[in-house]
């Protein structure tokens, strides 16, 4: 089990590097498609700093280190509310 346990989070780590090298040089969709239409120069700033603006974790210079740090945390933060959302699911059917 340990062994399982071990291997998908090596492919979760991997995938999440992967995934921020090809997908960084992409535009987010609400991106393009804002740029499609034509009103992407209309787009307002949100909060002054948030800590992940722009898929990147803020207190990291380096970009793709920050992206891959906010991967991460997006990956433990749906692992978790998974975790939590099944635990409630099974209270819920044992009664």
């Amino acid at each position: 089990m340990k062994r399982i346990i071990l291997l998908l989070s090596a492919l979760t780590l991997a995938l999440v590097v992967l995934g921020v090298l090809v997908a960084s040089s992409s535009p987010d969709g609400l991106e393009s498609v804002a740029e499609m239409l034509g009103f992407s120069d209309r787009a307002e700033e949100g909060e002054p700093w948030s800590p992940f603006a722009d898929y990147e974790f803020r207190l990291i210079d380096s970009s793709w280190p920050a992206q891959v740090v906010a991967g991460l945390f997006g990956v433990a933060l749906m692992y978790g509310f998974g975790v939590l959302f099944g635990r409630l699911v099974r209270r819920g059917r044992d009664g």
